[in-house]
């Protein structure tokens, strides 16, 4: 369709999607989302009724969006997000396009200093790759006695690249990176998160000080993991791309750590009280600077309770 001829628009406009890059659809690929900005660059109040994004639906490189795929959830804080029906308004473009209005808490609005961000979900993005353009119809003057006979008109440019043959996964870490145990009820909950697309499976390897949490499988699809750890753990997150697979690596750090087992070779100090709480077997001497007290009975090698000066 032809640009309607006027004025530019007074407010600027960006875009970014997430995931991001913004790649391409395939058969499996889950919903997206839009992230639209609308702040006031100028040195001007704008006064804003409302303003109109049309994403082009269809299977070309410009398309933005699949064929009905543009049944979005919008939302805007303080502001009203409405997808309009096809041929819900004159100004609109034909029938290939899927149209949101978006109005101000009321008419004539100002927008100053603080921006808006238009947040568009569940949006089924084009399959072939290409760069679409998102028209804007902005109805906002600078004098409210003065409001055009048309809405304002621009386009902004987004690229779906095609999908890379190995997906870009990175930024794989634990939060928090260090726990102390008994600090409290959940002090050995760990999170893990990573940066990568939720239509591939990860898996989450560990030794044996974590767990996952209930309800936690150790394949997902998503970028998170939750767990439980006792000292400290390696993790590895594991996925397959192009015939093979690949491993990124984190670790956390456990203070007061539990152990199942613990073999010293060499000296070992302990600087505040030791309990035991089964038998202790010493081959060697045992060296005392202080009284050593028991609620037992010291017993020779015949198990004879040994009696008088030890010494």
């Amino acid at each position: 369709m032809n640009e309607p001829a006027n004025d530019p628009c007074l407010l600027d406009y960006a875009v970014i999607s997430d995931p991001y890059p913004l790649y391409a659809a395939t058969a499996d690929s889950p919903a997206s989302t839009l992230h639209l900005v609308v702040s006031n660059g100028g040195g001007d109040t704008v006064f804003c009724r409302e303003i109109i994004f049309s994403l082009p639906e269809g299977d070309l490189a410009q398309s933005l969006v699949a064929t009905g795929g543009g049944d979005g959830d919008g939302s805007a804080a303080g502001w009203t997000v409405e997808e309009l029906q096809k041929g819900a308004s004159t100004v609109l473009p034909s029938v290939e396009y899927a149209s949101f209005r978006v109005k101000p808490p009321a008419d004539g609005t100002k927008v100053e200093g603080s921006g808006l961000t238009i947040t568009l979900r569940n949006l089924h993005i084009g399959t072939q790759p290409g760069t679409a353009r998102i028209e804007i119809r902005e109805t906002a003057t600078k004098d409210t006695a003065q409001w055009p006979d048309s809405p304002r008109y621009r386009t902004l440019e987004i690229t779906k690249f095609p999908r890379p043959e190995l997906p870009s996964v990175g930024n794989f870490r634990v939060e928090p990176c260090e726990v102390e145990l008994g600090k409290g009820e959940d002090s050995d909950k760990v999170r893990l998160v990573w940066d990568g697309p939720t239509d591939i499976d990860y898996t989450v390897v560990y030794g044996a000080g974590a767990t996952k949490a209930d309800g936690q499988a150790d394949v997902v699809r998503g970028r998170e993991w939750w767990g439980r750890v006792t000292r400290d753990t390696t993790f590895h997150l594991a996925y397959t791309a192009a015939g093979s697979t690949h491993y990124l690596t984190a670790g956390v750090t456990v203070a007061n750590p539990h152990f199942t087992g613990l073999t010293v070779d060499g000296s070992a100090t302990v600087t505040q009280d030791l309990t035991v709480g089964r038998d202790a077997d010493v081959t060697g001497t045992v060296e005392a600077t202080e009284d050593i007290a028991t609620h037992g009975k010291f017993l020779d090698s015949k198990g004879t309770p040994l009696r008088g000066d030890l010494a």
